[in-house]
């Protein structure tokens, strides 16, 4: 499902992954664990292209999301991401949070690929949920632009009609128009570009999957209704439904975390990538949010979880990963790495955390 070729990341100078290469399986829980600063996190951050490698290869699904020529939007979206922190929208409810989970990653995608045009089908999606309140720097973007465009037209027209009277009486005076007003006709060709790119630019679109793009076409209420239908449901599995309406600062840290993990699930996505998603947590709350993953895992869902938490580890995980110093030193099922372990490395490692 997943392949990492020769992946490597650097910060400056600071080499945090080196010339990883591994696959993932599809129905793989994978845990990384390993000491702080061994690059798990960065690791996870560039598997979601949240980090961009320096070089190597990232394929999924048979797509390389390092290839920047691809638009990884509707790819990015099948990797559900749960953070340390909670990650969640302060100005939205907690069912809004969930209903507007995959329009706001579009959002975040789009604008890293300097796609800020307007009309765009993750926008027209946003606004068919909640209007335009929260979409007013995207909305200011395509009303500029157009009264851009409405500007050149108005600049066009008298040098566009100059421009065909000077051609007509050059022509009949025998002489060549184009040598007679280069000036005239450099000025209606620079015109008619700018005009051309401003269009193209309003109305760009990014390629949709079949299915983002049969739901576009539904009407408003049904989008709403879906969107609705599905916060519903996730929250009743999470068991936070009587909080549909609460904001996320009413909430407690095991909560904010379980609202979190709900609107990675809202997207469908085909992998779950977990960074440490109780080290946030008072202890007391860690429980709840591991029985929930624990939940997901047992729906056969691929998972990649960066853990401290070695018993979990130890009962979820169907592979563990070690890392240090930016390499996977050592890669097996758990019975092997926690109880059979190879190198002084990871033995040093079992010692101080078992």
């Amino acid at each position: 499902m997943i392949d990492v070729i020769n992946l490597t990341k650097k910060f400056g100078n600071l080499l945090v992954l080196d010339d990883i290469s591994v696959t993932i399986e599809k129905g793989e829980k994978v845990a990384i664990i390993g000491p702080s600063g061994g690059g798990k996190s960065t690791f996870l951050r560039c598997l979601n292209v949240l980090e961009d490698p320096t070089a190597g290869k990232i394929v999924f699904d048979g797509v390389d999301l390092a290839d920047f020529k691809v638009d990884i939007n509707a790819h990015r979206q099948q990797m559900g991401m749960v953070f340390q922190q909670f990650n969640l929208f302060n100005n939205l409810s907690v069912k809004q949070n969930i209903m507007l989970a995959p329009v706001k990653i579009g959002l975040k995608t789009l604008r890293k690929q300097k796609a800020h045009n307007a009309f765009l089908p993750v926008y027209n999606k946003f606004i068919d949920l909640f209007g335009n309140k929260y979409n007013s720097r995207i909305e200011t973007k395509a009303r500029k632009t157009e009264a851009r465009i409405q500007s050149l037209k108005a600049e066009l027209a008298p040098v566009e009609a100059e421009w065909e009277s000077t051609k007509t009486i050059t022509e009949k005076a025998g002489k060549s128009f184009a040598t007679y007003d280069e000036k005239l006709t450099a000025k209606k060709l620079g015109l008619t570009e700018k005009l051309e790119k401003l269009e193209r630019k309003l109305t760009h679109t990014v390629p949709l999957s079949r299915k983002e793009a049969v739901e576009i076409t539904l009407s408003k209420e049904q989008i709403k209704k879906n969107a609705e239908e599905t916060a519903y449901r996730l929250l009743k599995r999470i068991g936070l439904e009587d909080k549909a309406e609460a904001y996320p600062s009413t909430l407690s840290g095991g909560q904010k975390q379980r609202v979190a993990i709900a609107r990675a699930l809202a997207m469908n996505p085909k992998v779950m990538l977990f960074d440490e998603p109780t080290s946030a947590l008072d202890p007391e709350m860690v429980g709840e949010v591991l029985d929930l993953i624990k939940q997901v895992a047992d729906e056969g869902m691929t998972m990649v979880i960066v853990t401290h938490e070695m018993g979990f580890a130890k009962e979820v995980a169907s592979r563990i990963m070690f890392m240090d110093s930016g390499k996977i030193a050592e890669d097996g099922p758990p019975e092997k790495i926690f109880n059979n372990p190879e190198s002084d490395r990871l033995k040093e490692f079992l010692r101080k955390v078992l």
